[in-house]
């Protein structure tokens, strides 16, 4: 008379009544209520963690841009550095070219003027050379005597120094 799921009915009523009668449920309740009480606290402590990491987050952002604009700074100030000492090269370049082309000049114009003098002092021997040999030439000995030619040479080696 009585079937199967006659007798599954009455074991599961007596199954719940077993679990009420013992505070199963409660138990499981507790124990539930725990774990999410122990997840409520790793959320938390995990949003704690979030936002320490937000904040370290944003202020290693702002140290980044802050030493981005002065990497800028010291890049103009490099660059600036770097200009001027160009333009004091180029000036110290210029004046050193400028020095050695005047000395350039000064050399020159001083072989210039060494060369005129040497050419006056030999033009001016071969000339008393040329007078010297045409008097000697053109005058008797008497006359010779008479002028001395070392007076002569005398006065020939004074105007070769004067030169």
């Amino acid at each position: 008379m009585l079937d199967a799921t006659f007798w599954v009915a009455i074991s599961f009523l007596l199954f719940i009544a077993l679990l009420l009668y013992k505070k199963i449920p409660k138990i499981v309740l507790d124990q539930l209520d725990n774990k999410i009480a122990e997840l409520k606290g790793k959320i938390d402590e995990a949003e704690i963690l979030k936002s320490n990491s937000e904040k370290l987050l944003s202020d290693a952002q702002s140290k980044l841009e802050k030493s981005d604009d002065e990497n800028i700074e010291i890049q103009k100030k490099a660059q600036k550095i770097s200009d001027d000492e160009i333009i004091i090269s180029k000036e110290k370049m210029s004046r050193s070219l400028i020095n050695k082309e005047t000395a350039a000049y000064s050399k020159i114009e001083q072989a210039k003027n060494d060369a005129i003098n040497q050419v006056k002092k030999e033009a001016t021997k071969i000339a008393i050379e040329t007078v010297e040999k045409i008097l000697i030439e053109n005058l008797d000995v008497k006359k010779q005597e008479e002028i001395n030619l070392s007076k002569l040479k005398h006065s020939i080696n004074k105007l070769e120094n004067t030169n």
